[in-house]
């Protein structure tokens, strides 16, 4: 069996790139402040509709983990299972960090301000700014990342020995149907959540955090990662038409069922509203996510197809993204600080998307770069130098571009 997905560096490095983009437009557009949510432009309901795309990472985090699980069955379920747990851990960790020191801010429109992490408020402000609890308390793309790796670990303890039965395609589809079904619940428990916010009622605030609260919760995102988990089954126990079939029918099922919903639901996206709208969106995304991996796959592993130049590039931030995804936001204000010392440099629309765009292709040949270093040093290379002293780490091999058709771990 393949064991090394080109396609799923790919996807994951498209998602990466996208973010460093469109993180870069959205915190340096001069007119954020001013946005009109109930009648917002197309460029901005684009632009809020792509940073809601973080159900993409954990799909293929959960292709990808489910893949490397099967291959290394043999290893023993305790030791993989205990593998992921820690993997995941060091995920959150790197995370909180992230997020405290280097991350993007948060945008308060009622009071025209920004909660900054502490080096970007020293940028920017020239002092560090108090960690907010709410800064502790967001559940960022990274954070979501970890727990679903640590959860999937856990559901693996239980079910891995089925894995390699064929039969625990259709399970892990109705385990992941009926788990975005009940995500629906996180409609009115994000109320409860705000209530106890108010209230600090910090007991039931922890209780809630890591499954209601904004912006990438386990409810619905654990779902992603089982319908992740799916897909990595059918790779493993079925041919690519009758996957590819699979496929078509559930993400169109789900395309259909959450075009509908959205319909006729309010519309409040921009308003970044835990309501109905909200969901139907998640639910359009899990049909979107499935025909994004089912086509990388078809071109770039079920055809084998030669890799082109772009393909290429954009996998470096599928394999070492993270590096730069923790920086990102230190550099880019650091550069625009700088850039404001010779004059007046305030972007429009157009040229934050430009600024995002140009920072990333830059981030893309610092990766084309540091590659010929094997990524060393990075968070990732650190990752995968402490994992590989629990169990065979695949993605460092992949860091020293040693490329032995083994899976992402």
């Amino acid at each position: 069996m393949k064991k090394h997905y080109f396609s799923l560096d790919f996807l994951r490095g498209l998602g990466i790139f996208m973010v460093l983009v469109l993180h870069t437009a959205f915190y340096f557009y001069k007119d954020i402040y001013d946005i009109d949510l109930d009648n917002p432009t197309l460029i901005i309901t684009l632009i809020g509709f792509l940073l809601m795309f973080a159900g993409l990472f954990a799909m293929v985090s959960g292709v990808s983990h489910t893949i490397s699980y099967i291959n290394k069955l043999d290893h023993g379920l305790e030791k993989r299972t205990r593998y992921m747990v820690l993997s995941g851990t060091f995920l959150l960790v790197i995370a909180y960090l992230y997020f405290v020191f280097t991350g993007p801010g948060i945008i308060l429109f009622e009071s025209r301000a920004m909660d900054e992490s502490l080096f970007v408020s020293l940028i920017n402000q020239g002092s560090f700014q108090k960690v907010t609890q709410t800064r502790f308390l967001y559940v960022d793309s990274l954070v979501m990342l970890g727990m679903n790796v640590i959860l999937l670990g856990l559901l693996f303890k239980f079910i891995g020995r089925y894995l390699k039965n064929p039969k625990i395609t259709l399970y892990l589809l109705l385990g992941a149907s009926f788990f975005m079904v009940i995500s629906y619940i996180r409609i009115p428990l994000y109320n409860v959540y705000l209530n106890a916010l108010d209230n600090q009622n910090m007991g039931l605030i922890l209780l809630l955090n890591w499954f209601v609260a904004k912006n990438n919760p386990i409810l619905p995102f654990f779902a992603f990662a089982l319908f992740g988990a799916w897909v990595g089954t059918m790779i493993y126990h079925q041919s690519f038409k009758q996957m590819k079939k699979n496929v078509l029918i559930v993400a169109g099922i789900y395309l259909v069922i959450g075009i509908l919903g959205y319909i006729f639901a309010p519309e409040t996206m921009l308003e970044r509203a835990i309501d109905p709208t909200w969901y139907f969106i998640m639910v359009i995304q899990i049909g979107l996510f499935l025909i994004m991996i089912l086509f990388a796959y078809q071109v770039y592993d079920n055809k084998d197809q030669k890799k082109n130049v772009i393909s290429i590039f954009l996998s470096r931030f599928g394999i070492a993204g993270l590096s730069v995804f923790f920086i990102e936001s230190v550099v880019s204000a650091l550069l625009f600080k700088f850039i404001n010392l010779f004059f007046d440099f305030s972007l429009g629309i157009p040229g934050a998307i430009l600024y995002g765009l140009f920072l990333a292709l830059l981030w893309g040949f610092v990766l084309y770069f540091w590659q010929k270093k094997q990524f060393k040093y990075g968070i990732e290379w650190i990752h995968s130098s402490i994992m590989n002293r629990i169990g065979l780490s695949t993605k460092l091999l992949k860091l020293k571009g040693e490329h032995d058709d083994s899976s992402n771990s």
